[in-house]
């Protein structure tokens, strides 16, 4: 089962936006700027994962997302059933953040809902996502915690966690974060993240081997953490997309990595000897980003509030091993697959500090633009 999202995944902050992608021509509640105003419909009390039969007829949305395998898999779990259900039309396209805000920005938003990360619409909201309106959504089986700003609702769950090589220390594994800068009890390369994309949860793993505590962070604090990692000297290695991170652990180029979840598995399930570390792991979420200007917001939150049932998250999860979103979903997957499902092991995790990094964007993307270019 492959499961990886494509380089078009947003893991952070946008340090620099994106090409713009190419572009599905629609019509309907996504069209132009002359688009009649969307209906006002009587949808009943929203329950997660429900859709009143052809409620949604000659309606047309898009999801934006980030491609591969992973929308492929959202598409057959997600949309299409609701489509099915509501009678709406869902289109398919590629999410780019530099088109996103030229979308915005021209008063011409042609998407509906977008799969981007929590630090992005937490970022943006109110000025590039548009606040939800809870009363139309059923968040009752939503995952505590994982609603971290007005402009999201979760999407996946998935995590930042140290991936280790079994062959070399599968009789002594690792058991913290600080193991991971450890060289003398773990020799070898680690494989971290230097992507065009800032990523805090990667500050706050370093932090976290620290000893330092991730709600109380201070602006001092990110230059230390990447002392950490360059402290590493040799034994560090940078990786840019998921896939080549994937590759390094494969290969056994690296013997430890900080990776994506879904990245670790991928390589398990190609054969590698790789397990992970849910001692102190980085909790991660992606929203369900509603852009400012949708033309029919009561549409997204439906489209929204259908995909965040229990048999639709189930689904997802077994087509793509990401976590869903309520905690009534029980995904039928096999051994190996079980032993990389976040959703199961939220208790030994650590939840990001989105206020923080939102306060301190500009600190952290300089930090981060040193540590991506080695400089």
């Amino acid at each position: 089962m492959s499961t990886q999202k494509t380089i078009r995944t947003r893991r952070g902050l946008a340090l620099v936006a994106g090409s713009a992608a190419l572009a599905l021509t629609l019509i309907g509640c996504s069209g132009g700027g002359e688009a009649e105003p969307a209906p006002e419909r009587d949808l009943g009390t929203p329950v997660a994962g429900e859709i009143q039969e052809g409620a949604l007829d000659g309606v047309t949305l898009t999801f934006a997302g980030s491609g591969g395998v992973f929308q492929d898999g959202q598409t057959e779990a997600l949309w299409d059933p609701f489509a099915a259900a509501s009678g709406a039309t869902v289109n398919q396209d590629a999410f780019d953040a530099g088109k996103l805000k030229a979308m915005v920005d021209s008063g011409n938003v042609s998407w509906d809902i977008v799969n981007t990360t929590q630090f992005d619409t937490a970022r943006g909201c109110g000025t590039l996502y548009e606040e939800y309106d809870y009363s139309q959504i059923d968040i009752s089986k939503i995952p505590e915690g994982t609603i971290t700003d007005k402009c999201m609702v979760p999407q996946i769950l998935y995590g930042l966690v140290v991936v280790y090589n079994t062959d070399k220390f599968g009789d002594n594994p690792p058991t913290s974060a600080a193991d991971f800068f450890d060289t003398e009890k773990f020799p070898g390369k680690r494989t971290v993240s230097q992507s065009t994309y800032v990523d805090p949860q990667t500050v706050e793993f370093a932090l976290t081997a620290q000893g330092k505590d991730i709600t109380s962070l201070e602006t001092s604090d990110i230059e230390g953490a990447f002392d950490m990692y360059k402290d590493l000297g040799d034994d560090v290695i940078g990786w840019t997309t998921g896939a080549q991170a994937q590759q390094q652990l494969e290969s056994g180029e690296a013997v430890m990595g900080l990776v994506w979840s879904g990245r670790g598995y991928g390589a398990a399930a190609a054969g590698a000897p790789v397990a992970p570390m849910w001692d102190e792991w980085m909790i991660m979420v992606d929203s369900n980003g509603i852009p400012k200007g949708v033309k029919d917001p009561q549409a997204a939150f439906a489209a929204v509030n259908y995909s965040i049932g229990a048999e639709q998250q189930a689904k997802m999860t077994e087509l793509t091993s990401y976590g869903g979103v309520n905690v009534d979903a029980k995904p039928e997957v096999d051994d190996l697959l079980s032993e990389w499902i976040t959703t199961e092991r939220l208790d030994t995790g650590i939840a990001p500090n989105v206020d923080f990094w939102v306060e301190n964007y500009d600190a952290l993307s300089a930090a981060w633009a040193g540590w991506a270019t080695g400089n």
